[in-house]
């Protein structure tokens, strides 16, 4: 999820009264955009080891996976990703090669074949 928004606002809420709804005002400051990367576990819907930064790079997606798997490292792990850049970037196969014991010799970044 990515540029969320952090606000606030400008005037306090107006308590209810008999017969009337809490008042909110309308008005807010911003304080700029924030990005969450967080991980839902699927049986439960729980949120797992959010990250919430300034940005969305490749080093904070793969800094944020590493992260998820140092709750449970010998854990079976299954992440379901988009088709983001940051889903398939360098470092993070590089982590995932680590973690699965995979020999360190990939290859080139953008080069495929022999």
């Amino acid at each position: 999820m990515t540029s969320i928004q952090a606000l606030e606002r400008i005037a306090p809420r107006k308590a209810m009264i008999a017969g009337k709804c809490e008042l909110i005002e309308f008005e807010y400051t911003r304080h700029g955009t924030l990005c969450l990367i967080g991980n839902f576990v699927v049986t439960t819907g729980a949120l797992l080891r959010p990250t919430i930064g300034p940005t969305r790079t490749e080093i904070d997606f793969a800094r944020h996976i590493a992260q998820t798997v140092a709750i449970d490292p010998e854990g079976s792990w299954v992440f379901v990703v988009d088709n983001l850049n940051i889903h398939g970037s360098e470092s993070l196969v590089k982590l995932v090669a680590k973690a699965c014991e995979v020999p360190p010799d990939l290859g080139q970044k953008g080069k495929r074949g022999c």
